[in-house]
């Protein structure tokens, strides 16, 4: 990439680019946000300089809408600066960064889930002093943010996916500074509320969920406490009809800070980057797909491309220098 960047988000275009946005681009994530994109071509294997956003974000959500432009809301504009409440959109057509409606409070460590109908729900995520348990959804057609039901209860850096059924699953984080939770919620557009949704086998956060074709959910690693050696390589198993969790199988090592780095194929199949390696998880099972070059990936993003690849950009190492280096997996 032009510029070394981690806690950035990588979100397909059609026809198959690569939009690449913000992340800390210094060594440390000291201070400084990225205000600026790229974009991957995968027919050249090249990234050329996309338009700047309107302001920096590191730790924002990017998400995909049905007309095929990107909403990017919320992150911090810098390491010891409060979230942001604004909120811009990337229209392919354009090449642009256009402004749309802002939410009703500053967020990040928040999660963005693309409903069926096309709106978005942002989750819980912190104001900078607090954890919330607000919610909102993001209606494309008018550009406009509305309140929506809280969570049952304050959460930050957690997971959140869209199952088959059309509901949302929210798992794990923080309800405050320090304090992790295991409690998961799901909710239902139909109804517009949330209900409690079973309990993890231990409090953790900096996890990432992803869909599967059964109807359920992935939960994968994370970290139980604030210490690099509290990272997990275990994964659980959502199963939508008991409202329960399970064992599911040991990845090849272990992972956090891995909410952009873990991607649902078309095909059903899970990829999951960050750490050293990729692993594939399907039909219950994990398989390991080998050492990805270049250092160890914490806050990496990764993305699918057209034809069932995946393309792992950026991150850092466990002294939080960053790099500039991409890879393209081959499942």
């Amino acid at each position: 990439m032009a510029v070394p960047r981690a806690s950035h988000t990588a979100t397909q275009l059609p026809g198959g680019r690569v939009l690449i946005v913000g992340g800390c681009v210094v060594d440390h994530c000291d201070g400084t946000a990225g205000a600026d994109s790229e974009l991957f071509d995968p027919a050249t294997g090249r990234f050329t300089p996309g338009a700047p956003l309107s302001v920096p974000r590191a730790g924002h959500t990017a998400t995909a809408l049905i007309d095929g432009r990107v909403l990017v809301a919320g992150g911090f504009s810098g390491e010891r600066l409060p979230p942001l409440a604004g909120a811009e959109v990337y229209d392919p057509a354009s090449g642009r960064f256009e402004a749309t409606g802002a939410m009703s409070v500053r967020r990040a460590e928040h999660t963005a889930t693309r409903l069926r109908d096309g709106r978005v729900l942002i989750a819980g995520g912190t104001n900078g002093t607090e954890v919330l348990a607000g919610a909102e959804i993001y209606d494309p057609a008018t550009g406009r943010f509305s309140g929506a039901a809280e969570l049952p209860g304050p959460r930050s850096i957690h997971g959140a996916t869209l199952l088959a059924d059309g509901r949302v699953l929210v798992a794990g984080g923080q309800s405050a500074r320090g304090t992790l939770v295991d409690t998961a919620a799901l909710y239902d557009p139909a109804t517009g509320s949330w209900r409690p949704a079973g309990r993890l086998d231990t409090p953790k956060y900096k996890l990432a969920v992803a869909s599967l074709p059964d109807g359920g959910a992935l939960v994968v690693g994370g970290q139980t406490a604030d210490d690099p050696q509290a990272r997990l390589a275990r994964t659980e198993r959502f199963d939508p009809r008991s409202g329960t969790f399970r064992p599911g199988p040991r990845m090849s090592e272990p992972r956090y800070k891995i909410s952009e780095a873990v991607v649902t194929l078309a095909d059903g199949r899970v990829v999951i980057s960050g750490g050293r390696g990729v692993d594939t998880y399907a039909e219950g099972a994990l398989r390991a797909l080998g050492t990805v070059p270049g250092p160890e990936r914490q806050f990496p993003a990764a993305a699918e491309l057209p034809d069932g690849r995946v393309l792992i950009t950026g991150g850092y190492d466990d002294r939080t220098n960053l790099t500039a280096t991409a890879v393209v997996v081959r499942p």
